[in-house]
């Protein structure tokens, strides 16, 4: 059995460095909990100035941890955990954080390519990020869920400013 695509109802930002790029949290991030077509906006532009590999200016947005997805349908054991991310990328941000969360702790393994897709798939029906002892307890909790954080491309310089319009997991 697999659930359907379920968004959260919970999102949540925060900075590891002020200097950070936030989100526009209007409307309490209603863009990437339900399926409206539209998208929650990074406040600025996320730069990468090429100067010198050393001397280079990357930037990276502040944590989205999107949680309570209120699963139907769960099967009798967890065997997946598919994500699927959706967002405009304007060609040049990447994904830096694509982890798993529980209880406010990132678990399991950091997921995150270097990819430019619209729309990406992480996971799978039979993959359970290497995150120890996922059970549907753990699934149900309204803590359970995924942690986000985008970064400048880091071979191209730009200015692009990131739009998250759907964080959406699968239980398999």
């Amino acid at each position: 059995m697999i659930t359907p695509w379920t968004f959260p109802t919970l999102v949540e930002q925060y900075a590891e460095d002020e200097s950070h790029v936030g989100w526009s949290a209007v409307d309490d991030f209603a863009a990437i909990k339900s399926n409206i077509n539209s998208g929650v906006v990074a406040t600025a532009p996320l730069l990468h100035i090429a100067r010198s590999p050393k001397y280079d200016v990357k930037m990276k947005t502040w944590y989205l941890r999107c949680t309570g997805f209120n699963f139907v349908n769960l099967p009798d054991t967890v065997s997946g955990i598919a994500l699927r991310l959706s967002m405009h990328r304007g060609g040049r941000v990447t994904d830096e954080t694509v982890s798993l969360c529980y209880r406010s702790a990132d678990i399991g393994k950091n997921k995150a390519q270097l990819v430019l897709d619209p729309t990406v798939l992480y996971g799978g029906a039979n993959d359970l990020w290497e995150a120890d002892n996922i059970s549907i307890e753990t699934v149900r909790d309204s803590s359970f869920g995924i942690v986000l954080r985008f970064q400048s491309h880091t071979h191209w310089p730009h200015k692009t400013v990131p739009i998250v319009n759907a964080v959406e997991l699968q239980i398999s």
